[in-house]
């Protein structure tokens, strides 16, 4: 007759004591809830100084960008709303032409400053001007009438372009400020990680290396304003390729344009026209521009060089 093993103590520790020598580990409910507590409480802590990392990363970051307000914003701000205001009264009604004799004189010509042009139907308030400038180019217009040296140019660099690099658009201005913004500030508080912070430092630091010393220059050396104001013209509509009239399109017809130029020290308007400018391009050479985004870009150069004669034509007359 075979006898039954015997153990020792209760059935339940026996089996531990099994488990233990064969390697085996058995988690009880009890275990499992402080394990399980452990792993929370590591979590919690972590998110607690994670948000107090990316509270001190904000207060930080606000903190220099304050200090480059206080300056460049006392001087920036102030030009910026006085050219708002006469961007959106130039897009009212046509008061009809001025030529002061400040303007006849032509010093603007080859001095430093800012240039803008967009469609009057773009200029019906200031967060459409702020949008329509971001995206806004010099064009021939600005090169055919001043005159500013182009040191970058007499220097043989590569990028120095045909015309000076005067004047500034004034989508520069408003890109090289863009840390200065009331959005920009509020959409860096609202950072809710450490990736999106870092992308407003990043944002921070490039603006302070290379935006914020050309918006300083724009600022204390821009003497006088150029706005061109693009009447829409039904033959505009044609060259849109269906959709809304553009300020690419206008340029490769004639259309009445709105020239204002205002001097920045004494905040005077010194010329106010309303001129169309069109002009033929007629091939030349043995091959003909077959490309049509090349025609276009010829086309738009020759009438907005067109629009300048008239401009000049119209500071040379003889009152």
């Amino acid at each position: 007759m075979q006898r039954k093993k015997l153990t020792r103590g209760l059935p339940a520790i026996a089996r531990a004591r099994e488990d233990r020598a064969a390697g085996r580990g058995r988690w009880t409910t009890q275990a499992g809830l402080v394990a399980a507590g452990v792993v929370v409480a590591g979590l919690i802590a972590h998110k607690i100084v994670s948000s107090h990392e990316l509270e001190a990363g904000k207060r930080a970051l606000l903190s220099k960008q304050r200090a480059v307000a206080s300056t460049l914003g006392a001087e920036w701000t102030p030009l910026r709303d006085r050219l708002e205001a006469e961007i959106l009264g130039a897009a009212g009604g046509y008061e009809g032409d001025l030529v002061d004799p400040l303007a006849r004189r032509g010093d603007f010509r080859t001095q430093p400053g800012l240039y803008l042009r967009l469609r009057v139907a773009d200029a019906n308030s200031v967060g459409k001007v702020r949008a329509v400038a971001g995206e806004a180019k010099r064009d021939a217009f600005a090169g055919c009438l001043l005159r500013e040296p182009n040191e970058r140019g007499l220097r043989g660099e590569v990028d120095g372009g045909a015309f000076a690099e005067q004047p500034w658009n004034l989508g520069q201005a408003y890109a090289a400020t863009r840390i200065l913004n009331d959005e920009w500030v509020q959409d860096a508080k609202e950072a809710d990680e450490d990736l999106r912070l870092r992308l407003f430092q990043s944002e921070y630091d490039e603006a302070v290396r290379s935006q914020i010393p050309l918006a300083v220059e724009v600022v204390r050396r821009a003497k006088f304003f150029l706005l061109v104001l693009d009447e829409d013209d039904p033959a505009a509509a044609a060259r849109s390729d269906g959709g809304p009239i553009t300020e690419e399109a206008l340029q490769l017809v004639p259309h009445p344009a709105r020239i204002h130029l205002f001097d920045l020290p004494s905040g005077r308007e010194l010329l106010r026209l309303r001129r169309s400018g069109g002009a033929r391009v007629i091939p030349a050479g043995e091959r003909a521009v077959t490309d049509g985004e090349t025609r276009d870009a010829l086309q738009r150069q020759a009438n907005n060089c067109a629009l300048a004669a008239r401009v000049e034509e119209a500071l040379s007359a003889v009152r």
